[in-house]
């Protein structure tokens, strides 16, 4: 079973329907992330007609402005969902140097909290990569999934030492630094994802659609010097041992065909 770790199925438009059929031909498990309530109650409706599709709540440093003094409205949201995310930092994109203490106080509201529940994180780290690594640390933080790293190499050993995943996206189809982070992540703490539909987007100007995954895939296994269906094995191992004891995530076998 194909892993697809960090992905925005709300985020489709007309080409929703396409895209679900792509998922359950390929039975991709999706853990598709949030940027906020509206975009996790959307996924969760999607969800209702596709197994594959694991709606997860976060609030996105984009939206925590909008988000900072409404905390106190949240909870039951991240009570509900499996792995809290999409949240994190980001110091890059956000230009605008006032808005970082509202995404710090967010973010560590959700760090807070899932240190209270047990919940893994998936983490937003641009531009603020040893920000969220200290948070990791501070909040003592279950199996988090860094998204789409691209950040200082020597930062990548503290990370893993603090119980880390990386996943690799679609990127590494087109960036060295990324393919360089691709071979150096271990194999038991990789993890692959889209970021679709924007992250593929972003690069091509071209909508990501899930089985652009299966090109991600290809190309790590080939920088890993191994086939592909070796690689798959070792990712839905990966996959087996972050959702084990987590309520509410599918573990390999799980879902019936």
């Amino acid at each position: 079973m194909l892993v697809d770790a960090h992905a925005h199925i709300d985020q489709y438009k007309n080409d929703l329907a396409e895209a679900l059929e792509q998922i359950a031909a390929h039975r991709i498990l999706t853990l598709s992330v949030s940027m906020d309530r509206g975009s996790y109650a959307k996924a969760t409706a999607i969800a209702q007609s596709c197994k594959f599709v694991v709606p997860t709540f976060g609030i996105h440093p984009w939206e925590a402005q909008r988000n900072c003094e409404r905390l106190d409205e949240l909870e039951s949201y991240f009570k509900a969902t499996p792995v809290i995310g999409e949240a994190g930092l980001d110091f890059y994109w956000v230009k605008d140097r006032s808005l970082y203490s509202c995404q710090i106080a967010v973010f560590e509201y959700q760090c807070a909290l899932a240190q209270r529940l047990s919940k893994p994180v998936n983490l937003h780290t641009k531009g603020a990569e040893t920000e969220v690594l200290e948070a990791i640390h501070k909040f003592d933080l279950v199996k988090p999934i860094v998204h789409w790293y691209s950040g200082p190499l020597e930062l990548i050993d503290s990370y893993l030492q603090a119980g880390s995943y990386f996943t690799v996206g679609v990127e590494v189809l087109t960036s060295a630094r990324i393919q360089e982070i691709a071979r150096i992540i271990p194999a038991k703490r990789l993890l692959l994802e889209t970021d679709n539909p924007g992250g593929y987007k972003w690069l091509t100007r071209k909508t990501g659609m899930p089985d652009i995954l299966l090109e991600v895939l290809a190309k790590v296994s080939g920088l890993r010097g191994i086939d592909p269906e070796s690689l798959e094995d070792q990712l839905t191992e990966n996959w087996a041992e972050f959702a084990k004891d987590m309520e509410g995530l599918a573990a390999p076998g799980d879902i019936v065909p």
